[in-house]
């Protein structure tokens, strides 16, 4: 059979003896090109077929139309040891199908749900899962490949509801580490001791949210690593500052003004009829100066982040720090200063590479996508090894090149 056909089919090293159509199948006769064949006992190769049949299998879909194969398996009689083995075909196991059906299958999988997967595939949801988390199980991250500096991000996302997941990338590569089976600290202390020794001596940074139990793992168990509070959530935590102040100053009236879009976004975003809008705003609350205040405070924030160096950073931090001691009094201000304090070193630690856990978010929505695509998930085990897979779509493809 020509070889383009093979390839076609993606049946490299075996004999495609005839193609048919069967009940709307396209049925693939084919067998090993081997004459001999080693035993798995002694090692002796022999010729002698003991017993010949043919097996079938699923092997994918083209152009919607099903592709079988029908398979010529041996039974082979050693000379050396006198024992009758099966030999041994590359992509073909105990199961029904060919390893070339999972991948095609787990291709769709990507950015399709268990259930339209496996009833577009013609197997049960649970048989995909299954062969899903065994493939997830071989996964193991390769540190010898990331370079001779590592920057771990790590942030949490909502896995189900409030159930939150914690998220590892290396920031300095672009991959998707892990997805962690909660957001405790055990879990991050786990993932840090499965690192190996002379991996852990070439981390340099970690970029991290605002949240001090993730801080204070790394601080403990990788002491050699900076600390970097990530950009967008220290700008978040003032942009949800003002939004606090301006809920409970628009909670006495009846009507509520339009305030919250216009105030959520930076100046520099702002047409002049946007900043004539903002600036009634600010009038008509003036018997609320802190609104005011903490929108400025805001800014000042995002400022910071414009400096050029850490020298002149320091002096924008102190600043900000400077108009929340002086703002009114408000728990909210209160806890946006005790919050900038406690992680000035970090905050100012991002002008030394400028790092962001801005891959990191968008690992997040490309995971909201999956979550999506999928209607959800309750089972943990199934999420991690999806979103395993989207991020590493070409595993199988490298491990199972052929059948």
């Amino acid at each position: 059979m020509n070889k383009s056909i093979t390839e076609l089919f993606g049946l490299q090293g075996y004999l495609v003896d005839t193609i048919e159509v069967e009940n709307g199948n396209s049925v693939v006769q084919c067998r090993s090109p081997r004459r001999f064949v080693a035993c798995p006992t002694c090692g002796v190769t022999t010729k002698k077929v003991h017993q010949k049949k043919y097996r079938i299998l699923r092997h994918g879909k083209m152009n919607r139309t099903k592709i079988v194969l029908r398979l010529l398996v041996r039974r082979m009689s050693c000379r050396g040891c006198h024992k009758v083995f099966t030999e041994s075909l590359p992509g073909v196991s105990n199961k029904r199908s060919t390893n070339q059906f999972y991948r095609f299958a787990f291709e769709l999988l990507i950015s399709n749900s268990f259930r339209w997967t496996g009833s577009y595939c013609g197997i049960s949801p649970s048989t995909l899962v299954k062969q899903l988390i065994s493939l997830q199980k071989q996964w193991h991250i390769d540190w010898d490949t990331m370079g001779e500096e590592i920057i771990l991000g790590i942030d949490e996302h909502s896995f189900r509801g409030k159930i939150m997941v914690i998220t590892i990338t290396d920031l300095a590569n672009h991959k998707l580490l892990a997805v962690l089976k909660g957001d405790q600290q055990s879990y991050l202390e786990e993932f840090i001791n499965s690192i190996p020794p002379t991996a852990q001596k070439r981390m340099v940074e970690a970029c991290t949210d605002l949240r001090f139990s993730y801080r204070s793992v790394v601080e403990r168990m990788l002491p050699q690593v900076r600390i970097v509070a990530d950009r967008y959530h220290v700008e978040r935590q003032a942009k949800y500052t003002m939004d606090k102040i301006r809920a409970v100053v628009q909670s006495q009236e009846p009507k509520k003004y339009q305030a919250k879009d216009i105030m959520m976004r930076y100046a520099s975003q702002l047409n002049e009829a946007e900043q004539r809008r903002l600036h009634n705003i600010f009038m008509r609350y003036r018997e609320y100066p802190v609104l005011q205040e903490m929108w400025f405070i805001k800014e000042q924030v995002r400022r910071m982040y414009f400096q050029g160096n850490k020298k002149d950073a320091l002096k924008q931090f102190n600043h900000c720090l400077m108009l929340l001691e002086t703002a009114h009094r408000s728990s909210y201000v209160t806890d946006l200063k005790n919050t900038l304090r406690r992680w000035r070193e970090q905050i100012l630690n991002y002008y030394d590479r400028r790092t962001t856990n801005g891959f990191t978010e968008g690992c997040h929505t490309k995971i909201k996508l999956i979550k999506r695509t999928s209607f959800g998930f309750r089972n943990i085990n199934n999420y991690i090894a999806k979103v395993t897979l989207a991020f590493l779509p070409l595993l199988y493809i490298l491990n199972h090149h052929t059948i």
